[in-house]
């Protein structure tokens, strides 16, 4: 199949890079709206928990679908007094008043609407009013936008912060992030492609495969969007991934060429070859990124699956680019790939006969494989040592440089109010009957008083609970007769609606600890009163505890697809158990050591003032899952590219030292450079400022540089050494499995040959 595609591509060159330039524009003008289509709502809610029970009911039946915002007033000036003073009351009313007249705000409630004291910073000089925004299909962002218009004053300054808020600000920050990256990725990798090629001509082409890949990745993501909602995030991983694989596999398809070239082959011979060898093995290198990405759809969170599937739709367009665009470029280029030549540069990165530094370094190495294998596995378990204290915690807006509005709010709230969270857990229950009936106000009452016996509870409000003064008796009544009773009216619309009603509980443990997650594991204890169906615990404390125990479930099943997967292709890429065995312990080790790396920087604060960013204490479970599933992907790929080439020599020459060594010295270099390339784009999007991706970049060019020195250098020709002959063993079913789908490239080659 491969050398009939390049006797294609090399046959209607011209053609193909027609149709490809079409599609490129087309794509490009197709997509230019995607981030206004990706949407806000990040998808990290577990299905069927009870925390997202909890928002499905007051949708549904309450008709609840509003989103908190925050708004901090902070005079402009001394002269405004305090928040008790007139002047600072009146400032503050016409505001809340402009805004009460946007039929999107559908409640405010203010320090000086309400009295509470919890609204007022300890100084006097500040307060902040709770705004519930209408939550739309955009997940409230167009109408957040017009709320932060109409808030503008002349006499005080209005702060908008919040979980609302807090995306909208990672969103514009990750735009310019991605366009930032993405241009100084460029300039870096046209310099560098220059220096690894020795050849201007040969070092566009990897760019071009770069940004063909990036444009038609976008468009087919904006394509799903018509028919799923894909999270924001996806953007940053579709630019990263796609510009960084494009360029690592359009390395190792030109070099080949190039090489079949400096042999003394013509052109038509030297890319049918190369499509045979290289473009196999990009083939096989993107199928295993791929799936490794995939099996991300495994865990239960939409966000997951965005990103299995951005990744997945980067990888394998990376993949098509180089094996179907790339090939007719290169047949137009033919020798005049060369052209445009730097002396110095060209000699360094001509054909390497054996013999060279790294056909000597491998021998250096394997002659010593115990002592290497020691000590290289001894430093990877060192470098993982961190991983130990590793602690999984939520991701805030201390993700947002401090510079970002939302950030400061919450770092204002945190340092000047005495209470300052009004995120507290939401009980959505259902009722036998009516919420407001004398019997299920009975259920409601002896819930509520078993919920006062928890320690830990601030506050408790629900149809039972708004006036201290009254007794079940009061309630019965006043809800009987509701049009004779305002604050039965008012409390009927804020509290309950059919046989659905919601209760507050106010808590004083930080959202994010172990105490507020302890409190919700007792709240969901309790045992339902008669008359009372369902309860279901929602809010941040909630949502965190349903979040981790999801990971703790369906993680270990998503690893165990993600290593049978990969253990599979490269059986089938390589006729061989113990080499897909090898590669999963090794990268396994390889990526505790990238664990311990991130926890030591992000969790423990180191190199935080270099990087810019503010540790949070904690990692951020979702980055990890994310960074396992791609670096374990990245790592197969370059396992794939060297040991391709070692069977490649070991199937022609029978002698394992000399094939290794041989197969190191051709695929070295590439592997280094193709490293070295990658880890550009991954540092360019770890200089951005959201903490996420900040995060995964780094994280990722760890697992790269990791990959590319301790193991492919040192753990690679060592163990291959130690297990000679055992490299290309399989049980004979398994062979004969291997032999029947013909995915050797030198036997399917002879095959071809003699046919």
């Amino acid at each position: 199949m491969f050398v009939f595609l390049g006797r294609l591509t090399g046959r209607h060159p011209r053609l193909i890079v027609l149709l490809g330039l079409l599609l490129v524009l087309l794509g490009a003008f197709y997509s230019k709206d995607v981030m206004q289509r990706l949407t806000l709502a990040p998808g990290w809610d577990v299905p069927g928990s009870g925390s997202a029970e909890s928002v499905r009911m007051l949708r549904q039946h309450m008709g609840r679908d509003e989103t908190q915002v925050i708004m901090l007033f902070r005079p402009r000036s001394d002269t405004l007094g305090d928040a008790d003073s007139e002047s600072y009351r009146n400032a503050v009313e016409a505001v809340t008043a402009n805004i009460s007249r946007n039929p999107e705000v559908k409640s405010v409630v203010s320090y000086h609407s309400g009295a509470d004291v919890r609204f007022r910073s300890k100084d006097r000089r500040l307060s902040y009013a709770v705004v519930q925004l209408e939550r739309a299909a955009d997940e409230g962002i167009a109408a957040f936008e017009r709320l932060r218009l109409q808030v503008q004053n002349d006499q005080i300054e209005v702060l908008l912060g919040g979980e609302l808020a807090t995306y909208v600000d990672i969103r514009q920050q990750l735009a310019r992030d991605i366009w930032h990256a993405e241009i100084a990725s460029f300039i870096a990798l046209s310099l560098l492609l220059v220096w690894v090629f020795g050849s201007v001509a040969a070092a566009t082409l990897p760019l071009i495969v770069g940004v063909v890949t990036i444009v038609l990745s976008v468009a087919i993501l904006k394509t799903f969007t018509l028919f799923i909602d894909i999270s924001v995030y996806a953007a940053n991983v579709v630019s990263m991934l796609g510009l960084g694989l494009a360029i690592d596999y359009a390395l190792f398809i030109v070099s080949r060429f190039r090489e079949e070239l400096a042999a003394g082959y013509d052109v038509n011979k030297s890319l049918m070859t190369t499509m045979r060898t290289a473009g196999r093995t990009v083939v096989f290198s993107g199928l295993t990124v791929a799936s490794s990405l995939f099996c991300l759809h495994l865990l239960p969170q939409r966000f997951f699956q965005n990103m299995g599937l951005a990744g997945s739709i980067s990888v394998v367009a990376a993949m098509i680019t180089a094996v179907v665009l790339l090939p007719a470029l290169l047949a137009l280029f033919g020798h005049r790939v060369n052209r445009f030549a730097f002396p110095g540069l060209a000699g360094r990165a001509a054909h390497q006969t054996e013999g060279g530094r790294w056909y000597r370094y491998s021998y250096f190495v394997m002659r010593r494989a115990w002592p290497v294998l020691i000590v290289t596995l001894s430093l990877l378990l060192a470098m993982g040592l961190p991983v130990l204290h590793m602690e999984i915690g939520p991701a805030d807006s201390k993700s947002l440089p401090v510079t970002a509005e939302s950030r400061q709010v919450q770092e204002i709230l945190k340092q000047r109010f005495s209470h300052s969270d009004m995120g507290p857990l939401v009980l959505a229950i259902q009722t036998e009957g009516e919420a407001h009936s004398p019997t299920s106000l009975a259920a409601l009452d002896t819930y509520t008083e078993q919920l006062r016996t928890l320690s830990g509870i601030v506050k408790i409000s629900g149809l039972t609970s708004v006036d201290s003064t009254l007794k079940l008796a009061d309630y019965q009544l006043l809800y009987e007769f509701p049009d004779q009773f305002p604050l039965a009216t008012e409390t009927l619309a804020a509290y309950a609606k059919g046989d659905t009603t919601v209760i507050y509980v106010e808590y004083s443990a930080p959202p994010s600890s172990e105490a507020a997650r302890e409190l919700v594991k007792q709240i969901r204890a309790l045992p339902a009163p008669t008359n009372i169906k369902q309860v279901q615990v929602g809010g941040f404390p909630a949502f965190h505890l349903d979040y981790l125990h999801s990971l703790r479930v369906w993680v270990p099943w998503t690893i165990a697809a993600i290593v049978s997967v990969i253990f599979v292709l490269l059986f089938l890429m390589l006729g061989s158990v113990l080499i897909p065995l090898k590669a999963v312990i090794t990268n396994l080790l390889s990526l505790s050591a990238t664990f311990g790396a991130l926890v030591w920087v992000f969790q423990d604060g180191n190199f935080a003032q270099w990087l810019n960013f503010t540790p949070q204490g904690s990692m951020d479970g979702t980055i990890l899952v994310l960074i396992f599933a791609a670096a374990f992907g990245l790592s197969i790929d370059y396992e794939v590219f060297l040991l391709s080439r070692i069977k490649e020599m070991c199937e022609r020459s029978g002698d394992n030292m000399r094939s290794v060594a041989v197969g190191i010295q051709r695929s070295g270099p590439i592997i280094t450079s193709a490293a070295l390339l990658i880890g550009i784009v991954l540092g360019a999007f770890a200089m951005g400022e959201v903490v996420f991706m900040k995060a995964m970049g780094l994280g990722l060019l760890l697992s790269v540089l990791v990959d590319a020195t301790l193991v492919r250098m040192l753990l690679v020709p060592a163990s291959l050494r130690l297990l000679g002959r055992l490299n290309w063993w399989a049980p004979k079913p398994l062979l004969l499995l291997y032999q029947r789908f013909n995915l050797n490239e030198i036997e399917a080659h002879r095959r071809e040959e003699k046919s």
